[in-house]
């Protein structure tokens, strides 16, 4: 996967800029059984009817191949996506899997719908949150000169956190928990994984989670690492960096080892290659065998 090394490469001579917010709404009530629309998408984005999240908005988002691989953007109707295991291999257990994208747009082909898929094969029904991110020029030249900017001091300062983003995870655990009988899956509880910006989201998760819900475990990939975790609850933790990814370059192992000195719940995984933002699409280094490493890691909680 070429994205982040284009972008970094453009944004070497770009400066850095800003953007705007969304509002949010309660989470619906969604019958069991009701068909549910699904946005307009490219003919090679995955077959699944979505769940929305917020009722009485308008969908905006614009599915696109941005850099080799399919994106959502200007999303403003945030949905899960479910990817149900088959009924004989469900375990009863749920993944909310949030992809990154600097909160620009949501990488649900390199960290978002084969993650899912991998997880229904284990047994896992498994949700690909398309969550509200930032508001983006339509036109794709100008997009790219955004991101450029954005993307130009990576490493460098602080990702900042996208309230609507975050709400949206909030609003998407309520709703799999609430929902869970109609999934196969147990009520209460849910599992967590989360790349790069949904990193950061899970993190705001743990710090302040929904009420009467249980975060059986969290997975952070290539999340922020400058700054400990101030949890309110802490399940077992796996994180994975690459150690030429900047992320990890500013902050080192500032997150894993107060996480680990705190809770002594820890699976850090540095791989030696593999740069920001691995995820599924990209080969060539021990990075790629997370998501195994991941799969047998979440199988013994």
């Amino acid at each position: 996967m070429k994205a982040w090394t284009h972008i970094l490469m453009i944004a070497a001579v770009v400066a850095v800029s800003s953007a705007c917010h969304a509002a949010s709404q309660e989470v619906p009530e969604t019958p069991a059984g009701r068909e549910l629309p699904s946005p307009p998408v490219p003919a090679q984005a995955p077959d699944t009817a979505s769940l929305p999240l917020l009722q009485n908005v308008e969908d905006k988002a614009q599915w696109e191949d941005f850099l080799d691989q399919l994106t959502v953007r200007n999303t403003t109707r945030p949905e899960l996506y479910p990817v149900l295991p088959e009924p004989e291999k469900a375990n009863g257990k749920a993944v909310i899997v949030v992809p990154g994208g600097g909160y620009y747009f949501v990488a649900v082909e390199n960290e978002g719908f084969p993650v899912a898929q991998r997880l229904a094969d284990e047994g896992y029904a498994a949700f690909v949150l398309n969550y509200r991110t930032r508001s983006t020029p339509a036109d794709p030249e100008e997009f790219l000169t955004l991101m450029a900017q954005q993307f130009a001091g990576m490493g460098k300062r602080e990702l900042p956190a996208y309230p609507p983003a975050i709400e949206d995870l909030q609003r998407a655990m309520t709703f799999v928990s609430r929902h869970c009988p109609d999934y196969g899956c147990t009520t209460g509880e849910v599992n967590l994984i989360g790349f790069s910006a949904g990193g950061l989201s899970v993190i705001k998760a743990l710090e302040a989670p929904p009420a009467d819900l249980e975060i059986s475990s969290a997975a952070l990939l290539y999340p922020p690492m400058m700054r400990p975790i101030h949890a309110a609850v802490t399940p077992p933790l796996f994180v994975a960096i690459a150690s030429n990814d900047p992320l990890f370059q500013q902050g080192g192992f500032t997150l894993p080892e107060n996480w680990y000195g705190q809770t002594g719940r820890l699976e850090f995984h540095l791989y030696q290659g593999g740069g920001h933002g691995f995820g599924t699409l990209r080969k060539g280094s021990t990075a790629e065998d997370w998501l195994d490493q991941y799969v047998s890691w979440l199988s013994r909680r």
